[in-house]
C-alpha cells in the first residue's frame, strides 16, 4: 500500500482477504454449532465473538464495497448468530484502523487549498465515526458554527473499483446462461450508486434535494451543506447532536418511546417518497439520530435515488392502498405498469406470486397495530423466495428499484432492530395527508 493510501486497493490482495475471511468464518460458525451439539469444553459464544471480531477487522481494513457488506450483515439479525453480528455492528458507525491526522490533513490540503487549522477556528484530531468511504471530524468555523466534516479515505475509489471488477467477473459468468440469472442492468446500476457516493459535491447536491423533499416533516432534521468547506473528497455539515439510532435500539426504552422513533423512521423514508419520488437508500442505524423536541436527524445522503415517475406512480398508489388498509388485488399487473419484466412461460403464475409476496411484506397494516420484533416479516419473505425460485427468477424489476428496495427492506430491518410496535397503517395515513408534489 502506498504511503499516500490509508485503503489497500490491490484487486487480488482484496479479493483474497474476503476469501481468507470467508473460510475463517465459517470455521468458527461450524465450531461453534458443533460445541452446543456435543457441549465441549470451550463457550460457542467465545467462537461467535472471535467470528465477529475477524468480520470488524478485515472489512474496517478493506473499507469501500466489503465494508459496506459488514454493514448490511449487522443490520441483519438472519445473517449472524446475536453474538457475531453484535460485534459487527460497530461497522455502522466506528470502523477499525481510522485514517491518522496528517493524512486527514493532507486529504483537506488538497481539495480546499488550505490545512484544517487554517479553515476552520477548531479541528477535533480524533474522528467522531469512521465508516465505509470516509471518517468525520468535529470542527467549528470561524463564526463560532459546530459542523462535521467527512473526509474520504485516500486510495478507497481505487479500491471500490476493484471491488466492482472483480463482482463484474461473477456477474458476466451468470449472464452465460441467459436472461433468467443476467444481473448486469442491477450491476450497473450498483457500481452507478456506489461510484456517485466517491463525490462529496454530488452528496451535497442530494442532501439539499432530500432536504427539499422532506420540507413537509418539520420532524426531520437535515443538516445544511456548508458549500465553503467542501469539494470532491472533503464534506462539511452542519453537526447535529443527538443520541445514535442504534444506542437506542439496545437500550431498555420503553415501547411507546420506541413506537415514537419508529414513525419518524417511517417519515425519513416514506415521506420524501411520496412527496418527491427520492429515496433515502442507505437508512441503517448510523444514519440517524434522535433529537430533543420530538425530531429526528438524518445524514448521509451519498446513496439517495431520484425514482422515474412511471416506477414511482405504481408504489404511491401501492401506499395510499396500505394507508386505507388494503393490499392492492392487482399488484402483478401494476408491477408491469411500473416497468417489471416477467420472463416465464405463464405470466398468471408470475403474478401469482406477486400478489402472495404483497400479502407478507403488507401485513403491517393488516390490523390497527403491528409488532416488528416478534413478527417475521422478513423471513417469510425470503421462505416465499427459496419455495419457489423458479418463477422468483423469471420476474425481473427495473434496475431503479433496485435502490428503492434496499431502502424498503432496510427500514424494515431498522423497525424491527428498534422492537417497534403501533399502529404502522395511521402512520402511512399522516403521510398521505401531508401530500405529495407529483
Amino acid at each position: 500500500m502506498a504511503d499516500d493510501e490509508h485503503v489497500p486497493a490491490g484487486r487480488l490482495r482484496r479479493l483474497s482477504r474476503l476469501a481468507y475471511l470467508t473460510a475463517r468464518t465459517t470455521g468458527d460458525l461450524l465450531a461453534a454449532q458443533a460445541r452446543r451439539k456435543l457441549a465441549a469444553s470451550g463457550s460457542p459464544r467465545d467462537d461467535l465473538r472471535k467470528a465477529g471480531e475477524r468480520i470488524l477487522a478485515t472489512l474496517g481494513e478493506l473499507k469501500g464495497a466489503a465494508l459496506k457488506l459488514g454493514q448490511a450483515l449487522a443490520m441483519d439479525p438472519d445473517a449472524l448468530p446475536e453474538e457475531a453480528r453484535s460485534v459487527v455492528a460497530r461497522l455502522l458507525s466506528q470502523a477499525p484502523q481510522r485514517m491518522e491526522f496528517a493524512q486527514v490533513a493532507e486529504v483537506v490540503r488538497a481539495e480546499l487549498g488550505r490545512f484544517p487549522d487554517e479553515l476552520f477556528a477548531h479541528f477535533e484530531r480524533e474522528p467522531l465515526a469512521a465508516a465505509s468511504l470516509g471518517q468525520v471530524h468535529a470542527a467549528r468555523l470561524q463564526d463560532g458554527r459546530e459542523v462535521v466534516v467527512k473526509v474520504q479515505y485516500p486510495g478507497v475509489e481505487k479500491a471500490l473499483q476493484n471491488d466492482l471488477a472483480n463482482a463484474a467477473v461473477l456477474v458476466r459468468g451468470f449472464a452465460l446462461t441467459g436472461d433468467a440469472l443476467d444481473g448486469r442492468p442491477y450491476y450497473d446500476e450498483l457500481r452507478a450508486a456506489l461510484l456517485r457516493e466517491l463525490d462529496y459535491g454530488q452528496e451535497a447536491a442530494q442532501a439539499d434535494a432530500y432536504r427539499e423533499a422532506a420540507a413537509r416533516y418539520p420532524e426531520l432534521v437535515v443538516p445544511e451543506v456548508v458549500y465553503e468547506r467542501s469539494a470532491r473528497r472533503v464534506l462539511c455539515l452542519q453537526r447535529i447532536h443527538g443520541q445514535p439510532l442504534l444506542e437506542l435500539m439496545e437500550s431498555d426504552a420503553p415501547g411507546d418511546e420506541r413506537f415514537r422513533v419508529a414513525r419518524l423512521l417511517i417519515f425519513a423514508i416514506w415521506g420524501p417518497f411520496y412527496a418527491a419520488r427520492l429515496v433515502h437508500s442507505d437508512p441503517h442505524p448510523g444514519n440517524f439520530f434522535v433529537l430533543p423536541r420530538g425530531r429526528l436527524g438524518v445524514v448521509d445522503f451519498g446513496s439517495t435515488k431520484m425514482l422515474s415517475e412511471r416506477f414511482g406512480s405504481v408504489y404511491r398508489i401501492f401506499l395510499e392502498e396500505n394507508a386505507a388498509g388494503r393490499v392492492h388485488p392487482d399488484v402483478g399487473p401494476m408491477l408491469k405498469k411500473a416497468g417489471f419484466r416477467f420472463l416465464g412461460d405463464d405470466e398468471e403464475d408470475a403474478f401469482e406470486f406477486c400478489q402472495k409476496l404483497a400479502d407478507i411484506v403488507q401485513r403491517p397494516i393488516a390490523s390497527e397495530e403491528y409488532d416488528f420484533g416478534s413478527d417475521g416479516l422478513v423471513q417469510d419473505v425470503r421462505r416465499a423466495f427459496r419455495s419457489d425460485p423458479r418463477i422468483g427468477l423469471t420476474i425481473k424489476p427495473p434496475p431503479e428499484a433496485l435502490l428503492f428496495y434496499r431502502s424498503a427492506a432496510g427500514l424494515a430491518q431498522d423497525l424491527r432492530l428498534l422492537k417497534a410496535r403501533g399502529p404502522v397503517r395511521a402512520v402511512l395515513k399522516e403521510i398521505q395527508q401531508r401530500g405529495s408534489a407529483w
